[in-house]
């Protein structure tokens, strides 16, 4: 039999097409009737659906190591997503991701501490190092880690594919859960602080995180509008199939539409809850503008820290110059009775013992002389450690200064309050045993403050608790201070004029029960904005900071707002939100809908015409139209004058490809319209003998992608479905 001998001019056409309707003219096909702008759109289509399983490719092999198609597995529709186990394993990814959550937010808010917590490290570990900076860079990695699964489990439940954990990201999953229990119980123990902070950042943050919440929800309402849609597409093929007939399990369609009413009532439920929380926010800084208290005034923490190193000369100079009201220190006696500045139990941190006095580096700074201790540095350490992650850099010649401080004196400290009119608070440390000033370290300090320097009294915030009556009668001009919140009667009763409190006792309404009988309110030590907005709104008079040149720049409380102003962003949120999530649905719904449509009906995908719409074939109609056509020996094509080759030969050759049980590969005029057919079904078959001239060039097989036949080549025989579609759209590009 002869073949043609231009392949070239030939058009590929599955032999096999159940579900296909062209166009055509005096039973002659004519490519010149379609509607490219149609078949465009169903192009589209198609290819977003290929695109979509490399997607799901990306996702399964990160979530369940399942890279090939073969090893996924599809949930049934009304069966329970995934076995048992990973239901388990799904609820643990659930609650690590609100603990490491959790963890990770406190020691975000925890920022205020990092220097005090890492001091507190120091000394069992006796090497400086960011181990709150680390802790947090780890909580973050873990979070996200968790995060991420999360999402991606998610997406392949609503993709209809069952997540399957890989061993691997199980035992992370523990992992994770395991360190931040231990972190949070470690915190709870020894760092109770780092709670408060968080504890306290609720009152600033709260608005925000509603705002984020609602956020967060409208994103989640993508994945559960198409899930939504499924399972509403997947009941109302269920239900056109159990009035066929076809179905004999009615329980399946209540099955899935409790699923869908259950998964819909509990996003709403938590939508319901993060639109109502707003009632239950009590935020300081939320009041109005003429309530909003002065400015809280700053007493640098040990002078300033970040700038200078802490209880220097330098570092008092560096807070008076930006604008410190006061300065706060730590004072202990030597062992021949002089008093001077330090923090720490021991000189280790902050002097350079352990160089020259590496045998006595762990003894207590009180036991020694103070013809030691004035010999020691006390500004080297300060480049060594960078005892802060964020410090601005010094000037050459502040460096050189900061290099050669040593060991302060308190009276000192107090001649340089007292010129600079800077009022003065203090700790002051009793000496150990076998002291000689163990007994005496209250009625020496009072000796240097009111005779070597003649401090004026009413700069000097007097916070010792001991012996405080005798205090008050050899001094009376001192402003006694309290460290603890007592009952305001005690307070009166003890003629206290001030309290020195933690930042975690801060409360609005008992500073400003306070403020009406004359007692001022100091909170230590605040150092990151947000904590600062948060005193400022709530009345505090001063704060101890180790950040003072940062603190000073804030104009406005971070986080203020007035009622009508959070009731305005509330409200509006809510109602933007609420659309946005309804028309997320709404789309899901509308686009699912065309798709289950087809398998409801049963439908066959309509072939676009030029001129011709509505035009539908059922099943029965195209069986019919295929028993006629067997009859047919050939139906030609619009057959050029100038072509001379004879129709019936290539028809002749497909007949006997098709009786060997050969497959011709889809041309994509069919594959673009009807997608892929799982069932070989018995279709229409045409003939082509388009001449060259005619096809060459033509934008309806640009479009189309129809390319010329080369039937007899063994590339062109592809026997799987799956490698049909991807041999069709690979033509399209």
């Amino acid at each position: 039999m002869s073949k043609p001998n231009d392949k070239k001019t030939m058009i590929k056409l599955c032999p096999e097409t159940p579900l296909l309707s062209l166009p055509n003219e005096n039973n002659s096909f004519n490519p010149a009737l379609l509607n490219m702008s149609k078949i465009k759109v169903v192009k589209k289509e198609l290819q977003h659906r290929y695109r979509r399983h490399r997607i799901l490719a990306f996702l399964q092999g990160l979530y369940s190591c399942h890279w090939k198609r073969y090893q996924w597995r599809e949930i049934e529709i009304g069966a329970c997503c995934c076995l048992r186990g990973e239901q388990i394993f799904f609820t643990f990814l659930l609650l690590t991701f609100c603990i490491s959550f959790v963890f990770l937010y406190m020691w975000l808010e925890a920022k205020n501490d990092y220097g005090g917590f890492d001091a507190f490290v120091f000394q069992f570990t006796k090497q400086w190092f960011y181990w709150s900076f680390f802790l947090v860079i780890i909580a973050s990695i873990m979070f996200t880690y968790v995060l991420l699964l999360m999402m991606i489990g998610l997406c392949l439940l609503t993709e209809g594919q069952q997540p399957h954990l890989h061993w691997s990201n199980k035992i992370g999953i523990l992992l994770v859960l395991s360190i931040c229990i231990f972190g949070m119980v470690a915190v709870t123990l020894f760092y109770e602080e780092k709670w408060k902070a968080a504890e306290l950042s609720l009152q600033m943050t709260a608005p925000y995180l509603h705002i984020f919440g609602i956020c967060l929800m409208v994103a989640f309402s993508w994945p559960m509008g198409l899930y939504f849609a499924k399972l509403n597409g997947a009941a109302l093929v269920e239900k056109k199939q159990r009035q066929s007939g076809n179905v004999k399990d009615s329980r399946k369609i209540k099955r899935i539409r409790a699923i869908q009413f259950i998964s819909l009532i509990s996003f709403l439920v938590v939508l319901l809850i993060i639109y109502t929380i707003p009632l239950g926010i009590s935020s300081p800084c939320i009041r109005e503008n003429k309530t909003l208290a002065r400015k809280p005034t700053f007493i640098g923490h040990r002078g300033a820290p970040m700038l200078a190193p802490e209880n220097t000369q330098m570092s008092f100079e560096k807070a008076i110059e930006h604008g410190a009201t006061g300065l706060e220190t730590d004072v202990t006696l030597s062992y021949d009775g002089v008093p001077f500045l330090m923090h720490d139990y021991t000189l280790r941190r902050t002097t350079n013992i352990h160089e020259i006095m590496p045998t006595s580096s762990h003894l207590p700074s009180s036991m020694f002389t103070w013809q030691t201790l004035e010999t020691l540095n006390s500004g080297q350490w300060f480049f060594k450690a960078q005892p802060f992650k964020f410090m601005e850099p010094l000037t050459k010649e502040d460096e050189l200064k900061a290099k050669n401080q040593s060991v302060m004196k308190l009276s000192n400290f107090l001649r340089l309050a007292n010129r600079e009119n800077k009022l003065v608070i203090f700790d002051l440390y009793r000496p150990p045993k076998k002291h000689p000033y163990r007994d005496k370290w209250i009625i020496r300090v009072l000796e240097v403050i009111l005779n070597e320097v003649g401090m004026k009294s009413h700069l000097v915030l007097w916070l010792p608790g001991q012996f405080r009556a005798d205090v008050q009668m050899m001094a009376p001009d001192f402003k006694q201070v309290l460290g603890t919140k007592l009952p305001l009667s005690e307070l009166l009763r003890m003629k206290i004029n001030g309290l020195n409190l933690a930042y975690k006792d801060i409360d609005s309404k008992d500073i400003k029960e306070f403020e009406k009988y004359g007692i001022f309110t100091n909170i230590y030590v605040i150092n990151e904005p947000w904590l600062y907005s948060l005193a400022w709104c709530a009345g505090v008079h001063s704060v101890t900071t180790n950040t003072i040149h940062i603190l000073k720049k804030i104009k406005r409380p971070f986080f203020f707002m007035t009622p009508k102003e959070y009731m305005l962003k509330w409200l509006l949120l809510d109602f933007i939100s609420a659309i946005v999530i309804v028309l997320v649905f709404f789309y899901h719904w509308w686009r699912e809908k065309g798709w289950y449509e087809l398998l409801v009906k049963k439908k066959s995908p309509v072939f676009p015409m030029s001129g011709v719409t509505d035009v539908e074939e059922n099943t029965e109609e195209i069986q019919n139209q295929d028993e006629n056509n067997e009859n047919q020996e050939e139906i030609p094509v619009s057959p050029s004058p100038s072509d001379e080759k004879n129709p019936g030969d290539f028809w002749e050759s497909l007949l006997e490809m098709k009786s060997k049980n050969l497959k011709m590969t889809r041309s994509l005029s069919t594959e673009s319209v009807i997608g892929s057919n799982d069932e070989d079904m018995p279709g229409n078959t045409f003939p082509t003998s388009i001449n060259k001239d005619q096809v060459k060039g033509s934008a309806e097989e640009e479009v189309l992608g129809i390319s010329h036949c080369i039937g007899e080549d063994k590339g062109d025989i592809i026997e799987n479905e799956d490698d049909q579609k991807t041999n069709a759209i690979n033509k399209i590009f």
